[in-house]
């Protein structure tokens, strides 16, 4: 038996009250991320080829979430031909399946005298589900401006939330937004200047 979880028009992001979002980070371990001051968006490339992703709502609560992350950290957004870095996001939400198993066990009752008594017993039983769910994944690059090569990305995954109101979806990008970026810029390990 296939359940469906969520149905319906998709918000991206994430469980914002759940703790269920996995955050990864990976950068250049050789970058001076100390170099880096004024940052500006890369444009051009959509977001995601899914339409629950790649629509203005979500464009702008995710460039709104990542830009009031990055300024609180001192960064100044700026023009491309002044900046430090580069920022750009990809999201999307792709279905899945995992198993679900309930068990139910039932004690017996016994009547009479004794340690063991009289009496019935009802046994449990257990069921498996095939749950289907959507997971989104939200990924934020940072690219140096010389050279546009990679020099940090992170991502976040989490289950999908639907029928949220436009003020929770909000809340929920900002909160996953800010995890994700909690990594950057990484600690004190890089020490070789960008060239």
């Amino acid at each position: 038996m296939i359940k469906l979880i969520n149905s319906g028009v998709l918000s991206l992001f994430l469980l914002a009250g759940c703790s269920t979002l996995t955050v990864k980070t990976d950068y250049e371990p050789e970058y001076d991320f100390t170099a880096l001051k004024t940052y500006a968006w890369l444009e051009g490339e959509a977001p995601s080829n899914d339409i629950r992703v790649n629509n203005s709502l979500i464009i702008n609560r995710v460039v709104a979430a990542v830009d009031a992350d990055l300024q609180s950290k001192g960064y100044k957004l700026v023009g491309k031909d002044k900046a430090d870095f580069y920022v750009n996001w990809f999201g999307g939400i792709e279905n899945k399946i995992r198993r679900e198993t309930i068990n139910t066990y039932y004690g017996g009752m016994g009547y009479g005298y004794g340690a063991w008594g009289y009496g019935g017993y009802w046994p449990g039983y257990s069921q498996t589900y095939d749950v289907e769910y959507q997971e989104g994944t939200l990924i934020i690059d940072i690219a140096d401006s010389k050279d546009k090569q990679l020099i940090w990305r992170g991502t976040g995954q989490d289950y999908v939330d639907d029928g949220d109101t436009p003020e929770k979806i909000t809340a929920s990008i900002n909160q996953t937004v800010t995890k994700i970026l909690s990594g950057f810029p990484p600690g004190s390990k890089a020490t070789k200047s960008a060239q």
